[in-house]
């Protein structure tokens, strides 16, 4: 049986935010799919709502992966001093623009995640928030963007990594799950100490539903599909929620 699990390279995110599939003609999720984008909820992740208000925010913040800025303008509405980055240009135009006209400061740069190529390289940060970033790494990269994250950070910053857990399906996360003993030994060989591990959820694309989930779980063949995803909570606005770790790590060194 030929193996449709997603891989990090079939992934077209610039595509994606130009209304096109987030996944190419050559695979079974592109009509699926169509212009659904299931991180975009329109606000800020719950999860990350969660940590901010706990405290778990400081000093300078730079967020990794961000998309179309949504969380980026949360924390800078409360007050925090964030630079955001993501590998889409479309995102970056785009988030930038929506931050403008809401009169939110963020610095919105285009930059590679692994090697954080669009920073400056005296660039420091005190706290780092990585919203479904790290899982879509390839295994073999997760260590060398962590030891970038390093580098990029003030002695004693602080890490938030929120990353499929897994409770979700290899076919549908493959390579991408993440394992608690994999995020501990690849946190410490980077430099990061973990401080807290939980499980959590990640709020989905109210457009990302039940019928669509299906439709991918029965497309990449997932044994016991249809019923990971009929587990699966919603939130009151009937949205997925899909499980995930939380993770705060400490810069060691």
């Amino acid at each position: 049986m030929p193996d449709h699990s997603p891989r990090a390279a079939d992934i077209h995110f610039d595509a994606s935010y130009d209304g096109d599939s987030l996944y190419g003609p050559e695979s079974p999720l592109h009509e699926i799919y169509g212009d659904i984008i299931p991180w975009d909820i329109e606000g800020p992740q719950p999860a990350l709502v969660e940590v901010e208000a706990a405290g778990g925010f400081r000093g300078e913040v730079l967020d990794v992966g961000c998309g179309l800025g949504e969380n980026a303008r949360f924390l800078a509405g409360r007050g925090h001093r964030v630079t955001a980055l993501d590998v889409s240009p479309k995102a970056i135009a785009r988030a930038a623009e929506l931050t403008a006209a809401l009169g939110l400061d963020v610095r919105f740069l285009v930059s590679d995640a692994v090697t954080l190529d669009g920073l400056a390289a005296d660039a420091r940060y005190d706290t780092v928030i990585d919203s479904a970033l790290y899982h879509g790494l390839p295994p073999d990269q997760r260590r060398q963007y962590l030891a970038a994250l390093h580098r990029a950070t003030t002695p004693g910053a602080t890490l938030q990594v929120i990353c499929f857990s897994d409770q979700v399906p290899r076919e549908i996360a493959s390579p991408n799950r993440c394992t608690e003993q994999e995020l501990r030994a690849t946190f410490a060989g980077a430099g990061w100490s973990i401080s807290s591990l939980r499980q959590t959820t990640y709020t989905t694309s109210a457009r990302f539903t039940l019928d669509v989930l299906h439709q991918v779980v029965d497309a990449l063949d997932v044994p016991g599909g249809r019923e990971f995803a009929d587990g699966l909570p919603t939130d009151e606005q009937g949205r997925l929620l899909m499980p995930v770790w939380a993770v705060t790590a400490d810069r060691a060194g």
